[in-house]
């Protein structure tokens, strides 16, 4: 729910400017987007590159296990179908959780979902026992199958989130505060008040510098659902010892990544850098 102006007007003070981020401004975001076809490609390089690498055995080795294990070559199969494609995509899901990066573990994931689900209805009406090799081997074969155009539907899903998010997105620049909405579930609304405002610092990269989209971060106090510290604070690590239990500590450079806590992906953000230094100048002169 965004505020109206009249509510502004009586809670924070007149209304300076009213903003969201551009289309251009989440470009990156949309690129990562279509992540969930990078596995896709890892896949299909490995797996010709895992099939190369077992017919190197020696045939007469794989003829003495295959005395003993009768299944042999469809459980080698399936041990490199478990390989590519599905512990590929298992390692990106793991390396979007690391960065923090929901585009990247949901697109991965909800790739791997799909194909799942598809592949146990192929191999359902196929009438193999349960859990046998065969079962399993094609299992793996439909879902290696699968992963291909499911990819492409969970990159269209991702980037639709994407889209639906950023539209969510209002920034309101007041005489008093900067506030911060969005939110697709859960709607989260930020306040940060001008006076605790250590400095605005303009993040702009080339591509930005060319469209004219950039984010303004900003080194001040959050109070929002939880209250975050992004005052002082460099690269000197991702969380430092709160103050109390319901204050974090966060370095700027990491909260510009973040829409609901820094006004990201702007047009014109050298303009709205300009219009908060006055509103922070009058009140720190009002002080």
């Amino acid at each position: 729910m965004v505020r109206t102006e009249r509510e502004m007007t009586g809670v924070y003070g007149p209304v300076l400017l009213t903003t969201q981020p551009a289309p251009v401004g989440f470009i990156s975001r949309y690129l990562l987007g279509l992540m969930p076809i990078i596995p896709v490609i890892v896949s299909l390089i490995a797996l010709p590159l895992l099939h190369t690498a077992v017919s190197l055995f020696p045939p007469s080795f794989v003829d003495s296990l295959g005395t003993v294990v009768p299944d042999l070559l469809g459980l080698i199969e399936i041990g490199i179908l478990l390989i590519a494609p599905v512990g590929i995509f298992l390692f990106f899901i793991y390396l979007g959780d690391v960065l923090h990066s929901t585009e990247l573990w949901a697109g991965a994931s909800l790739t791997l979902l799909l194909s799942g689900i598809g592949a146990l209805v192929m191999v359902q009406d196929i009438g193999l026992p349960l859990l046998s090799t065969r079962y399993l081997l094609v299992l793996f074969q439909w879902i290696a199958y699968l992963v291909q155009p499911s990819s492409i539907i969970a990159s269209v899903v991702i980037i639709t989130g994407i889209e639906l998010f950023r539209r969510t997105i209002h920034y309101i620049i007041t005489r008093d505060v900067v506030i911060i909405s969005g939110g697709i579930w859960n709607l989260v609304e930020n306040v940060i008040p001008l006076h605790q405002i250590e400095k605005l610092v303009l993040v702009q990269s080339r591509l930005g510098h060319f469209f004219h989209f950039g984010t303004v971060a900003l080194k001040g106090l959050v109070f929002g659902n939880t209250e975050i510290d992004l005052r002082g604070h460099e690269m000197a690590g991702d969380m430092e010892p709160p103050d109390t239990d319901k204050v974090f500590s966060l370095p700027w450079q990491k909260g510009s990544h973040n829409p609901l806590i820094c006004l990201y992906g702007v047009r014109d953000p050298e303009s709205v850098k300009v219009r908060l230094e006055k509103a922070i100048q009058q009140i720190s002169q009002k002080s």
